[in-house]
């Protein structure tokens, strides 16, 4: 029954089934299904569908329409093909049953035919012919207009590229004109098109009518962008000018020029190269890698074939991650292992996007990596556009590894990149999402390490012995370090440092310091900091890392950073961030994001957010420093008094006869929550638990006794229903001490009364 149904999104989205074509109704139902067939066989979770189905819709009630919407798609297609999974939904469909993947698929199969120009094209054809028009023309989606629809343009056009220039190959470019001359009609801002257009009429003996198109598309870019050319388009002009490149005979195939890219300037000489120049600048890796099976597979995966990489177009890999979390360890690792696979070479540099002093400019990267490729300084242009020019002409015929280490964003790494066969590894604590874009990157993101992982690293530095005689002390110790990878270095070299010869204040030589010394050390939250640190190298330590990261944000994120970290529960939502931080949802929700692509905050769900344990007391102790006493208290009370009205909202519907004395009401800033449901109130005290615990012992702790002893107070029904019996005891504990410094004999005998009723 559920077998022989056929996805098409390479035009509009249809589902055949059979011979008959299953009709599809316009709205949420189609962007469902667009979601699940993006990723087949992939659970796609429930908080993904409802932000791309209902972004502005409650998270509750777009739950039930989920629900509904995927009933109503499984009677129109069949009930096994749309699986419930762990937290979402899954589309299960044999792959071939997908255009696009088979599109996908053609082009793999014709990169891998290497030299084979014929296979190439021939699968590159089969492949093209797939597409009917835009990816989902006919369905209405935000999110596939602005994530899924232009990247797949990108994938037709690549592909489309790489076909035209197979055919420019075998002398077919009189055919070629008229497609080009639509294409850039169609796609005017699309400059490879104009590029091969250009190229086209001029091997077509059609000069004149080839430097028109290039005041076309110079106008264009011009009018529409406010950019000029591209360095190979004003190459391929002057080219064009100079009489450099030379037109194919009318009819014949004969031997062509190299294609646009590859043009160089007929003025300038070519550079004069020693062939025995083969750079090794990779860093020396440390001896002590471990863990990061899964990352280390995913970049052997995107190695190119043993037999070469197609000539099409450079590899560009970013790893990305939180200060500290061995991006730089796991990029030097992989590519020492890999080395070989390059043998034209390894290039490294140092980009210090994230660090003491100025980022370095492409400029003086690319005079580095010329000279190490054997270019005379005399050969090397003064301006930036010559200088990657000629590092792509360098490149072309060579296989090299490019690591561009610790970038700070995509503008940076843009100028640096071959044109073809080389693969470029790129470590940033941004994601880089616009050589994603504009680069086909791939993504490999680097989070903290597991707990055997954590104890593995240990191992390694201090010997299997002395983490074997004390297992429990080095899990305690991996945890305190967050599982930070830099932490934990910094941890094993503590205790080297205590237990070494010659430190006078340590102890003798020869004698092994315990690890529940340092766990102790390091269990003071005020000194960690300190602890994780070594003298000779602020470069090295947790702190200095972090700062880095820190310095190089706006006002507003710096700030809303800061605030974040007088947070005291272990995540935060958007809405109790927009309250702390004192801005409006919208602007709140921007600023989280922003964070977390940059690593010093960590996504949990579609709402909420958390700090690396590390990273919280850095934020925490940049507010002390930086925030006034009253700044930090303001933003404070606002979050707890927040905290005390959304939970006094949910106790009303939770146990509505219950009589209670309400609280004052909501200051500006602090407007609470609304619940419409039970079950919504109940999911939201469950959510927040830990939140709101913390939350009564932070009130007590900065004198905001009103709130430390309400709130327990508050929760009294939800404790009750949920029978959280330790919780009820400790909070009202709380509120009880809270009550007695404030001498509210009345709250002290309403907390009084609640304890009574938990035992």
């Amino acid at each position: 029954m559920c077998k022989d149904f056929d996805f098409r999104v390479l035009g509009s989205l249809e589902v055949g089934h059979g011979r008959r074509v299953v009709q599809l109704p316009a709205g949420r139902l189609r962007v469902l299904l667009s979601c699940l067939v993006m990723s087949p066989n992939k659970v796609v979770s429930s908080d993904t569908l409802i932000d791309r189905l209902w972004a502005d819709t409650p998270v509750e009630r777009a739950r039930g329409a989920l629900h509904t919407c995927v009933r109503r798609l499984r009677r129109l297609l069949c009930p096994e093909l749309v699986q419930t999974r762990p937290g979402g939904y899954a589309l299960r469909v044999s792959v071939d049953r997908v255009d696009l993947l088979r599109f996908r698929d053609l082009v793999r199969r014709s990169e891998a035919a290497g030299d084979d120009s014929g296979e190439r094209l021939v699968l590159l054809r089969e492949a093209l012919a797939l597409r009917r028009g835009d990816p989902f023309a006919d369905v209405a989606s935000p999110w596939l207009d602005r994530e899924v629809v232009p990247r797949l343009n990108e994938e037709w056009l690549s592909a489309l590229m790489c076909r035209i220039d197979l055919e420019m190959a075998a002398g077919r470019h009189h055919e070629l004109v008229p497609e080009l001359r639509e294409l850039t009609t169609a796609h005017p801002l699309h400059e490879a098109s104009w590029q091969r257009l250009i190229l086209a009429l001029h091997r077509c003996g059609r000069r004149a009518e080839a430097l028109e198109a290039y005041q076309q598309v110079l106008a264009i870019l011009r009018d529409e962008l406010a950019l000029d050319p591209s360095n190979e388009l004003r190459e391929l002009h002057r080219s064009i000018l100079g009489g450099g490149a030379t037109p194919s005979p009318v009819g014949g195939a004969g031997e062509q020029e190299p294609v646009a890219g590859t043009i160089v300037h007929p003025a300038v000489d070519p550079p004069v190269q020693s062939p025995s120049i083969r750079p090794q600048q990779l860093p020396q890796g440390i001896p002590c890698f471990t863990g990061r099976t899964m990352e280390l597979a995913t970049l052997d995966g995107l190695l190119p074939a043993e037999h070469g990489q197609s000539a099409q177009k450079t590899a560009v890999v970013v790893v990305d991650g939180a200060a500290g979390a061995g991006k730089t360890t796991l990029a030097v690792h992989w590519a020492h292992r890999v080395r070989d696979r390059f043998p034209d070479g390894q290039l490294y540099a140092d980009l210090r996007g994230y660090g003491m002093g100025a980022p370095v400019e492409p400029t003086a990267v690319l005079e580095m990596f010329l000279q190490a490729l054997g270019v005379p300084a005399q050969q090397i242009p003064p301006e930036l556009d010559g200088r990657s020019a000629l590092l792509r002409s360098t490149l072309a015929d060579r296989r090299v590894l490019v690591l561009l280490d610790n970038a700070r964003d995509s503008a940076q790494v843009r100028p640096l990149l071959p044109g073809s066969h080389c693969l470029v590894l790129v470590t940033s604590r941004s994601q880089l999402r616009g050589l994603a874009v504009r680069e086909g990157a791939y993504r490999v993101g680097l989070n903290w390490l597991s707990v055997e992982e954590s104890v593995t690293l240990l191992a390694g530095v201090l010997g299997e012995d002395r983490i074997a005689a004390e297992p429990d002390a080095a899990v305690q110790l991996a945890g305190l370090c967050a599982h930070m990878p830099l932490a934990l270095a910094l941890a094993a070299e503590r205790i080297h440092h205590l237990s070494g010869p010659g430190n006078g204040t340590g102890p003798a030589a020869g004698h092994s310091v315990p690890l529940y010394d340092l766990v102790a050390e390091l269990a003071v939250e005020r000194d960690r900091l300190d602890v994780l640190s070594v003298g000779d190298d602020e470069t090295s330590a947790v702190r200095g890392v972090f700062s880095w990261s820190y310095d190089a944000l706006d006002t507003a994120a710096a700030g809303a950073f800061r605030v974040l970290g007088l947070h005291s529960g272990p995540d935060i939502s958007t809405e109790a961030a927009a309250v702390l931080i004192g801005v409006g949802r919208d602007q709140t929700r921007r600023l989280l994001e922003g964070l977390a692509d940059r690593g010093l905050l960590e996504r949990t769900s579609r709402t909420r957010y958390r700090f690396h344990d590390l990273m919280r007391l850095y934020a925490a102790e940049r507010a002390e420093a930086e925030e006034s006493e009253p700044t930090r208290l303001a933003a404070l009370h606002r979050v707890l008094s927040w905290y005390m009205h959304t939970a006094d909202a949910a106790e009303r519907i939770l146990n509505p006869g219950h009589q209670h004395r309400p609280p004052d009401p909501p200051e500006e800033g602090c407007e609470p929550l609304a619940f419409s449901s039970r079950e919504e109130a109940l999911r939201w005290c469950e959510t927040e638990r830990a939140n709101l615990m913390a939350a009564v012992r932070l009130a007590f702790e900065i004198g905001e006794y009103a709130i430390a002893r309400r709130l327990p107070t508050v929760l009294w029904g939800f404790f009750d229903l949920r029978k959280h019996w330790g919780d009820w005891i400790e909070s009202h504990r709380v509120g009880l001490a809270a009550a007695q410094a404030q001498g509210d004999r009345y709250g002290e005998a309403s907390v009084l009364t609640s304890i009574g009723l938990a035992r």
